[in-house]
């Protein structure tokens, strides 16, 4: 029998008005915990190409520190919208 740890995911996305300096801003609010994110991905918003969506993923975040970094990307000068989500990956 093996046995699995279940990691926890958090997911984040994005909404900011599409700026080039925009992508930065939110990508420095996630520098400032000293994460890197998991996975990452930014494209402009299908239905409004005035917004860029970013969305990442950070593993192993404690939940206090994703909720300060939901907070904190709120505040940032371009972001619009910000969802958060967690997920489990089981690992072995």
């Amino acid at each position: 029998m093996s046995s699995f740890a279940a990691e926890r995911v958090d997911c984040f996305s994005v909404f900011s008005v599409a700026e080039p300096s925009a992508l930065l801003r939110i990508l420095e609010a996630v520098s400032l915990l000293g994460v890197l994110p998991s996975r990452c991905h930014s494209a402009p918003l299908e239905t409004d190409p005035g917004q860029l969506v970013v969305d990442f993923q950070i593993a192993g975040l404690p939940l206090e520190r994703a909720q300060l970094l939901a907070k904190r990307l709120q505040r940032v000068v371009t972001v619009t919208q910000v969802l958060h989500s967690q997920k489990h990956c089981a690992c072995a």
